[in-house]
């Protein structure tokens, strides 16, 4: 039996990229100086590593044919392909995950794939009805990780976030997962809230 049954399903990664997004989060408030977009791609790879890790399962970077990451488990089968991207939906990257998805000769099927990726806030709704297009009659599920913005010159990555909108496409449909504030000081009642409180006054 596999242990992605009872361990580790979409919706544990789904809450705990949440979690160590606010966590680990590479700029703090007022300023917020610095992270540029090299900062937001080892940010994310920092979060998928710890994901595996709080899982009990392992990470391979750049492995099964050049994807961002590959979650292992103890008996070496990929489990989850995982692809995350600055510029958005636009690319190949849904296009590698879905053939990853596909059952290889030989090779056990994925239980999932992640797709981590930014868009203005205003095209939200034409990023979905492009995944939920893509990803249609994939044989896997897909949890889309979207973190909307809008352009601004208070940071050096020169955009400012709004929310982590989690939603899984299952190849048919999409079904939203939750909406989390993806700056770490507005998300009322943490102790990331406090600490920019403290910072903003």
């Amino acid at each position: 039996m596999t242990i992605m049954m009872h361990w580790a399903s979409i919706e544990d990664f789904a809450a705990l990229f949440c979690y160590f997004w606010h966590r680990d989060f590479p700029i703090t408030p007022p300023k917020a100086l610095g992270a540029r977009r090299i900062d937001w791609t080892i940010h994310i790879g920092v979060i998928v590593r710890n994901i595996a890790d709080v899982m009990g399962l392992y990470t391979r970077f750049e492995a099964g044919g050049r994807k961002d990451a590959i979650i292992r488990n103890a008996k070496y089968e990929d489990l989850i392909a995982l692809e995350w991207e600055w510029e958005g939906v636009w690319g190949n990257e849904l296009d590698k995950l879905k053939k990853r998805a596909s059952k290889p000769i030989g090779k056990k099927p994925l239980e999932y794939c992640v797709f981590i990726t930014y868009t203005h806030t205003a095209n939200i709704d034409k990023v979905y009805a492009h995944v939920l297009e893509k990803w249609r009659e994939a044989q896997c599920p897909l949890l889309l990780l979207l973190i909307d913005f809008e352009d601004s010159k208070k940071y050096a990555s020169r955009r400012v976030f709004h929310n982590i909108n989690a939603s899984i496409f299952d190849g048919k449909s999409q079904r939203g997962l939750r909406v989390v504030q993806a700056l770490p000081w507005e998300a009322e009642g943490t102790r990331w809230w406090l600490y920019g409180k403290d910072l903003l006054h």
